[in-house]
């Protein structure tokens, strides 16, 4: 596995409030999975998700800078005067900080580009939100369209949007149906 080169926890939670959108951001690692994650806590101003802001910064400073997630608050969550960590680490074992993670096998590699192509996006994690990533009926029906194309599977859009994310979508096109169309194919 491939060493992040990590920066520190202050460079990253300058980068993120150097976004236009963010009012307060503070950064920092916690443990989780039997690992160490590093965490940017934003308070914004206007929209933006975290899948955008975590883009944001790895644009600026490599997607190996250490930053794995981004929780967005209302107001940020604290103990007295620090940043909350069991809130943060809470946010992250509940699925609202959701971790960036690459594809696991060549399906998941395929709807990443597929993703990234229909909607011009660089850094596409498998369980990032469609909606969150920009995403809209229009960009859905193409990425159905590519899909079908690749995958020779016309998938449902009802089945398409509660899935949300390429693993989801990963999880319908291994299903038993399209297996057996490709054995047979």
């Amino acid at each position: 596995m491939k060493e992040r080169l990590m920066v520190g926890l202050a460079e990253l939670t300058s980068t993120l409030r150097g976004h236009s959108a963010v009012r307060h951001a503070q950064v920092t690692a916690i443990r989780h999975d039997d690992r160490d994650v590093t965490i940017g806590v934003v308070e914004f101003s206007q929209y933006v998700s975290g899948p955008e802001l975590r883009s944001y910064v790895w644009d600026r400073l490599g997607a190996d800078c250490g930053l794995d997630g981004v929780l967005l608050v209302d107001a940020m969550p604290l103990t007295g005067d620090a940043l909350d960590i069991e809130y943060v680490r809470s946010a992250v074992i509940a699925g609202t900080c959701t971790l960036f993670e690459g594809p696991v096998d060549h399906v998941e590699e395929r709807l990443l580009s597929i993703w990234g192509s229909a909607m011009n996006l660089r850094w596409v994690g498998v369980h990032d939100d469609f909606l969150d990533l920009g995403g809209d009926s229009m960009v859905a029906v193409e990425i159905l369209s590519k899909i079908e194309d690749e995958f020779g599977e016309a998938l449902d859009v009802y089945d398409f949007m509660s899935t949300y994310s390429i693993r989801g979508v990963a999880g319908l096109l291994r299903g038993p149906r399209v297996l057996q169309q490709t054995v047979n194919g």
